[in-house]
């Protein structure tokens, strides 16, 4: 079942793969069509960082920071590139940084299990690991500032901002700590069902308030000084005859714009919410667990059964889809210039005009892509699943 597959790790425990499991429906797969070729992308350099993430669920991300291009494998290796050229600054193996090989489990070679981030700000990049780890690394060389273990696994982006980092664990849990030493300053429980899907909403960090999807279906708002819950509100409501039906996960990063916060359901809704209370202002029936855009006036997603929208963020009107690419494990969409990118199970970067869907472009890189690229100025970054990094331009 591909639907199943593109939610687990893949080679975890039989109980991670009975949490993991998302649908038992299969998706058609469709095959690529022919279509008037507009722009023409090109890779313009390749690198490679460590063994990338194998068959595992962990979505690392590149993150451009400043000149540099900083990337991590699942097993440790974290790796900083010149953006122009792909030329490698510095390569550090935090399992030698932070002396996991002197005993315990640690001495068997076990990797770090890198899967939450990576994120960037104010020269610091911020990751989280399957085994809890939260590390800080200083962005010129690669050193380690601080590392904390928070006893939750991380899977998603940890959110920097109001003097905190903040991770969310895949048990629910939401910890916070100290921006400049690591210290845990406060930890919020959510609830979270015995059958969820492989993976946890990123949260973000706004307006003195954490925004958290949680595996209930629903966003809840903490105060980001102390924890404290402001208000939430439901995206989905559990439904069907069995736990698989029953599954109403909240794994998209929620988005805010202008006083509003648009989050979408797998099983549920796109949801906009007004900020200042949690009060819903629209609603529109899609199940997704891919981060959605919003760039140019319109909301972008990618729902579960890989059709890629554009939606008006004003009244959720449906603007125009693209099923072009049902089956084929997308990932969330992002904006390049003029254009909509998703990536494939196959190996394939689809280009899609973003006033009308049309695919305008393609690019063969090889290799699975498995998240969504990182955008900057008039280059693409993408890593692929055995670690290969590429700068995309047209």
């Amino acid at each position: 079942m591909r639907k199943f597959l593109k939610q687990l790790a893949l080679a975890s425990s039989a109980i991670m793969l009975v949490s993991a499991c998302s649908s038992t429906d299969e998706i058609p797969f469709k095959e690529l069509q022919e279509f008037n070729a507009e722009i023409k992308p090109d890779v313009v350099w390749k690198a490679s960082v460590g063994d990338g993430v194998e068959n595992y669920y962990s979505h690392l991300n590149p993150v451009v920071v400043g000149d540099y291009l900083i990337a991590a494998d699942r097993v440790g290796v974290v790796a900083a590139y010149q953006r122009s050229n792909g030329k490698q600054v510095w390569r550090k193996e935090l399992r030698e940084e932070l002396n996991f090989g002197t005993g315990g489990w640690w001495s068997q070679g076990e990797p770090m299990r890198i899967a939450g981030g990576l994120i960037a700000e104010r020269g610091v990049v911020y990751l989280g690991s399957e085994n809890g780890d939260v590390v800080a690394l200083d962005v010129a060389d690669g050193n380690v500032k601080w590392h904390s273990q928070v006893g939750i696994e991380i899977l998603a982006d940890p959110a920097v901002g109001s003097g905190v980092v903040v991770v969310k664990g895949s048990s629910g849990d939401v910890v916070a700590l100290n921006l400049e030493t690591g210290a845990e300053q406060w930890r919020y429980s959510t609830e979270s069902p015995a059958l969820t899907l492989r993976g946890t909403a990123a949260p973000i960090i706004a307006q003195g308030g954490v925004f958290i999807g949680t595996a209930t279906g629903k966003v809840i708002v903490v105060i980001a000084e102390n924890g404290q819950p402001a208000w939430e509100t439901r995206l989905a409501v559990p439904s069907g005859s069995t736990e698989l039906q029953r599954i109403v996960d909240v794994d998209s990063k929620p988005v805010l714009f202008g006083g509003v916060l648009y989050n979408v359901a797998y099983n549920g809704s796109l949801v906009a919410v007004d900020v200042r209370n949690g009060n819903t202002i629209w609603k529109r029936e899609y199940s997704s667990f891919q981060n959605i855009t919003l760039a140019e006036g319109r909301l972008f997603l990618t729902d579960a059964s890989d059709t890629v929208s554009a939606l008006n963020p004003n009244g959720g009107i449906e603007m125009w889809s693209n099923t072009d690419y049902n089956g084929r494990l997308l990932t969330a969409p992002v904006q390049f210039g003029n254009y909509i990118v998703v990536g494939d199970s196959m190996g394939y970067l689809h280009f899609l005009d973003i006033l009308t869907g049309r695919t305008v472009g393609r690019l063969d890189v090889g290799e699975e892509v498995y998240t969504a690229p990182v955008v900057d100025g008039d280059t693409l970054y993408l890593q692929t699943r055995d670690g290969s990094l590429l700068a995309v331009r047209i």
